[in-house]
């Protein structure tokens, strides 16, 4: 099956943008208006898994053994590094509750707030963004786009598989439902529940009308201005557009799918260069990992500053009235711009790692389970030296 390159390059692209994003360093690149939209990048994410999950399993989840495989497959696509990443916050609280009885306090106090123990299991459950009373952003606060996708993953599985003739009806009624919600601003589900199935449910639309205008394939002139012209609009709405962008910019990030799925463009060839598909390879743990990364490096600081009397946080009036955002701060712009390069590669190498040693065995762990070649394959590797 056909691997979408320039899709993938797009995806950890996204992902880059979302650490500049949220790393907040005072006089660099995270402060324009641009990378302080940048979270409308998740939508992206939604919009290009409902194309990818529609190809693959449209016409091939009609058996309970399909169902299964479905389900452990994108199971361990997220839950081990999902878990890891859980357990790494959660273990930094314990160390603070240990700091804490000699008398060294950072920030907040150990598991308050949004890491108080009651977010734990729905964050281990992934429900941590279905339901009103639980915080959304506890803990790894970006796992909530896990927890929507998973879900929805999930809800698109038992449609297929229980009512395969309406399926596809089903899917177009649900992304019309999530957009008019969003529109009407209904608050009975949460507002990010509804941008990922609105987004998710385009996104396997798409991937329809693809396969349909698949033999229109455009010449590389008009590739090439459709694919700029996309890239213009998102990067229209997301500076000078008016809050909220959820809507405008899901049904953008689709079109820049459908477009850049036929691969005919300028920018697409570039795309197609070694390094953006094998950044676009890492978005998961670049996803998962980077908010873990900003924090200790925020942690350090911390710990520095309280030794050495000179801090390099400052706290600043966030967008929403009464909240306050923990910056980081050199003091001179360059050096916050080296700051923020420094960030973006020690996220990457982080999740060069964690791409090597919790996705990649846990991938090829789903792949083989259900076939039950799990222990062949192990043989296979042992004798290759693996």
């Amino acid at each position: 099956m056909k691997r979408f390159l320039v899709l993938d390059s797009l995806r950890g692209l996204c992902a880059v943008a979302l650490i500049v994003h949220h790393s907040h360093i005072e006089r660099s690149i995270t402060e324009l208006t641009f990378f302080r939209n940048a979270s409308q990048f998740v939508g992206f994410f939604f919009a290009l898994s409902g194309f990818l999950i529609y190809r693959r399993y449209i016409g091939n989840l009609s058996t309970p053994r399909q169902l299964g495989e479905f389900v452990v497959k994108r199971t361990c696509r997220v839950m081990p590094l999902h878990i890891a990443v859980l357990l790494f916050f959660i273990g930094f609280e314990c160390l603070k509750l240990v700091l804490e009885r000699y008398g060294l306090s950072l920030n907040y106090p150990a598991f308050s707030g949004d890491r108080a123990p009651g977010e734990i299991l729905p964050n281990l459950l992934l429900i941590q963004a279905w339901w009103p009373t639980f915080n959304a952003l506890s803990f790894n606060y970006p796992s909530w786009f896990i927890s929507v996708e998973f879900y929805l993953w999930m809800t698109f599985a038992l449609i297929l598989f229980s009512l395969p003739g309406l399926a596809r009806k089903l899917f177009s009624l649900l992304c019309v439902l999530a957009f008019v919600a969003l529109y009407k601003d209904f608050s009975l589900i949460p507002r990010n529940v509804l941008w990922g199935a609105s987004c998710f449910f385009a996104g396997a639309i798409t991937y329809r009308l693809y396969v349909r205008l698949h033999d229109w394939m455009p010449g590389v002139v008009i590739a090439s201005v459709l694919e700029v012209g996309t890239l213009g609009a998102i990067y229209w709405v997301m500076t000078e557009g008016e809050q909220p962008l959820t809507i405008e910019l899901g049904m953008l990030f689709c079109l820049a799918v459908l477009i850049f799925a036929f691969e005919a463009g300028v920018i697409s060839q570039l795309l197609r260069l070694r390094s953006f598909p094998a950044l676009g390879k890492l978005w998961l743990s670049i996803y998962l990992t980077h908010a873990a990364v900003i924090f200790m490096l925020a942690t350090a600081l911390t710990i520095a500053a309280k030794f050495s009397g000179f801090s390099m946080l400052v706290d600043r009036p966030g967008e929403t009235s009464g909240t306050m955002v923990r910056y980081l701060s050199t003091g001179t712009a360059l050096n916050d711009n080296l700051l923020m390069l420094l960030v973006v590669v020690a996220v990457v190498v982080v999740s060069m790692l964690t791409r090597r040693y919790i996705e990649t065995p846990w991938i090829r762990f789903g792949r083989h389970w259900h076939h039950g070649t799990l222990f062949r394959r192990r043989k296979d590797d042992q004798r290759q030296g693996v």
